[in-house]
């Protein structure tokens, strides 16, 4: 297969062009990479993350494991970290 942007060839399952770093799409015209989450979904986590850390860190890796959520992956994983070593410091009194 080759990507439609730059002609490089690329591999028949990847997600993203080597070359250019364009997402490729399926026959459909969608991008195989998925879409980011919503302005709206991300303030909800990073919300929610501020009060259950968990909930950062659970939605934070599926979103390392996606190329298109990588970097929202990240910020909620960051957070989810931060707010976790926080209550841990205040339930212990430190």
């Amino acid at each position: 297969m080759y990507c439609r942007f730059c002609g490089k060839e690329i591999k028949d399952k990847a997600v993203v062009c080597t070359g250019c770093g364009q997402p490729i799409e399926n026959a459909e015209g969608k991008s195989i990479a998925g879409e980011p989450w919503s302005l709206m979904v991300m303030v909800g986590l990073v919300v929610a993350t501020l009060f259950v850390p968990p909930i950062g860190l659970v939605f934070g890796i599926m979103g390392l494991m996606n190329e298109a959520k990588k970097v929202q992956g990240a910020i909620l994983t960051t957070i989810g970290v931060f707010m976790s070593l926080l209550l841990t410091a205040i339930i212990l009194g430190l």
